[in-house]
């Protein structure tokens, strides 16, 4: 994906979209799409990284009307984002990563979570891969053994006052609500004998992959 950024003073989101689709197909070919984003700039999603080479070089879009100067980025493609399990805990990630960096892993993180005996976080044996393109392998070796690979989906965005999907704090504007079983109360205060979610209305708590929203 790559940033487009007017230099003339007008918002890119304000002019025409046939003109902007036309310049960018002059440009790249055909891509996926292309976002308005809320400072006036608009988000081009391209179809792999060949087209990223010449929208990275390019200064000015223009189909020979109008000339748009723009500037691209991030230069860094977003790649594949994976997962793989039971990794023993006494490899550091260091090692992991020298072992997997010729299988198109350029960074590692192990997960931690926090137990219910404890305050502290503790390491699992889980590990994120961040691959340099966007093609997801099926399996890695690290080093004598092999890990399957899968798709690395993270949590849905969700505020925890209310406990709804898709914004943060900077944008609540709902009621208080329970974890548990949705009522206008705190976590803490909860009674209740069965589980409702606040997101579905499901006989399950909040942010369960169970969720028909999640």
């Amino acid at each position: 994906m790559a940033i487009l950024e007017s230099k003339s003073g007008r918002a890119l989101k304000t002019c025409s979209p046939v003109y902007i689709h036309k310049c960018l197909e002059k440009c790249i070919g055909s891509y996926k799409a292309c976002s308005p984003l809320s400072n006036g700039n608009l988000i081009a999603h391209c179809c792999n990284v060949q087209q990223m080479k010449p929208l990275h070089s390019c200064t000015k879009l223009t189909d020979g009307v109008v000339a748009v100067e723009v500037t691209a980025g991030p230069r860094k493609l977003i790649g594949a984002r994976g997962i793989i399990y039971n990794v023993p805990l006494d490899i550091p990630t260091d090692d992991i990563l020298a072992c997997l960096a010729g299988q198109g892993i350029q960074s590692v993180r192990r997960f931690r979570y926090k137990s219910k005996d404890s305050s502290e976080m503790t390491e699992s044996k889980s590990i994120f891969l961040q691959f340099t393109t966007g093609d997801l392998t099926s399996e890695v070796k690290l080093g004598y053994m092999l890990f399957r690979v899968k798709q690395y989906i993270p949590r849905p965005l969700m505020r925890f006052k209310c406990n709804r999907y898709g914004h943060v704090a900077n944008h609540w504007r709902n009621k208080l609500r329970c974890s548990i079983c949705s009522g206008e109360h705190k976590y803490s205060e909860c009674s209740a004998a069965a589980p409702k979610c606040p997101n579905c209305s499901g006989s399950h708590s909040t942010n369960e992959k169970i969720c028909l929203r999640y």
